[in-house]
């Protein structure tokens, strides 16, 4: 959003503060009643927040969001990780419902209509909009949000744009993505592998890190305000830019399907050294998922979600499934067949083996065999169409054997 003027950041305060006395109200009443039921909060809640001033829209909104902190604390503790129940700290959002506001366009410009709570009274903030943004405006949908950041307000819509149909007769093309922190990305596509390598983002990540151990010794706090949010501006960027180009290269090929790997939690899963973990920690796998995932959409791709087990073990040639079969992290040799290449390569062709099974056969207990087994044959599907470099690329690793990288 453009700076507001006084009068009106005056009342964005006020209506912020409202709303975070709500939801601290919300939560409060939670841990007490020990419920989670959005009708039970909503009793409590609603009332509350009508109370302090919020109009019927914001305070339905301030329930949402009492109900979502809730219940994903109460998700967390059934997966067995450690969490604090929430609360509240700073007043920096306020939740938009549906109805209390309107996206008006004029002349390029967009300017964000929002109820003030009085009948014929609105706020008028303009919005400032990137180029690449504009088409998705005119497909904004649902309930939105006002975040507070330092150095201004922003908006934050949902955008549920048109899907191009997907042909669903024929045989469609797998396209399997996988996922990691050498590599950033790896997908098997028809026409060989496509390689994001990771070293660049790796060397960034621990220079950031560095500033900051650096700046926090010599107590300037300054510099480490100064810092906040260009190291994540800068992998969201490039998250763009990988999402995009996947995409594209799905686009080219009739009925796409992108397959990923199902990866949730998979920070509470891996345990290393202190840089391991802070790697692990600073991957932003799931963002560039869900950037994947709206790109497709859009383009009318689909995107496919398989087990993550045994991926990278598996040889997609002979089915033989063991840790034998890893010698090294980057390296894939099969101990039954003799098998090799680039083991992200390999982990992206059996991605892609595991989306023809389930686009075949529907979901199984696993994607792939046990360990130490050897997948049967006569149980694997040679259609739908798979990348034509998992029977004839006999090294994926060797840049002359046409693994391009980028």
């Amino acid at each position: 959003m453009l700076p507001p003027t006084q009068r009106k950041q005056q009342w964005l305060d006020a209506i912020a503060g409202q709303f975070a006395q709500a939801v601290s109200f919300g939560l409060a009443q939670a841990q007490t009643l020990g419920v989670a039921s959005r009708a039970r909060l909503h009793t409590a809640v609603y009332p509350e927040a009508r109370r302090l001033g919020l109009p019927a829209d914001y305070a339905r909104m301030a329930v949402n969001e009492t109900t979502s902190s809730v219940r994903s604390f109460l998700a967390l503790r059934r997966s067995g990780r450690k969490a604090s129940f929430p609360t509240v700290r700073r007043t920096n959002r306020i939740g938009l419902g549906v109805n209390a506001y309107a996206i008006v366009e004029s002349g390029g410009r967009f300017v964000l209509r929002v109820s003030t709570g009085v009948r014929g009274q609105y706020l008028w903030l303009p919005l400032s909009v990137p180029a690449r943004y504009t088409q998705a405006m005119g497909h904004v949908r649902g309930d939105a949000r006002l975040i507070r950041r330092s150095d201004g307000w922003y908006a934050v819509f949902p955008v549920h744009s048109a899907t191009a149909p997907t042909a669903c007769g024929g045989h469609p093309t797998v396209i399997g993505v996988d996922l990691g922190i050498v590599r950033l990305a790896t997908a098997a596509t028809p026409n060989g592998v496509r390689v994001w390598p990771g070293k660049a983002v790796r060397a960034g990540r621990e220079h950031f890190a560095d500033l900051r151990r650096r700046y926090g010794r010599h107590h300037r706090v300054d510099r480490i305000r100064a810092m906040r949010g260009k190291e994540s501006r800068w992998m969201a960027d490039l998250n763009h830019k990988i999402s995009a180009e996947l995409v594209e290269i799905a686009s080219h090929h009739p009925d796409p399907v992108i397959a990923l790997e199902r990866l949730d939690g998979i920070r509470y899963r891996l345990h290393g050294s202190r840089r391991f973990n802070r790697m692990v920690s600073s991957w932003t796998f799931r963002d560039l998922v869900d950037k994947i995932q709206y790109k497709a959409e859009r383009a009318g791709v689909r995107v496919l979600f398989v087990d993550p087990r045994r991926t990278s073990r598996t040889c997609p040639k002979c089915g033989h499934a063991t840790r034998a079969n890893r010698p090294t992290q980057a390296d894939f040799r099969c101990v039954a067949c003799g098998y090799r290449g680039m083991a992200d390569a390999v982990a992206a062709l059996n991605i892609a083996a595991a989306a023809v099974d389930l686009l075949q056969q529907g979901p199984s207990d696993t994607a792939r065999p046990d360990e130490g087994q050897t997948e049967s044959p006569a149980l694997r599907p040679m259609e739908p169409r798979r990348p034509a470099s998992l029977d004839a690329d006999s090294n994926l690793a060797s840049p002359s054997q046409g693994t391009p990288a980028v």
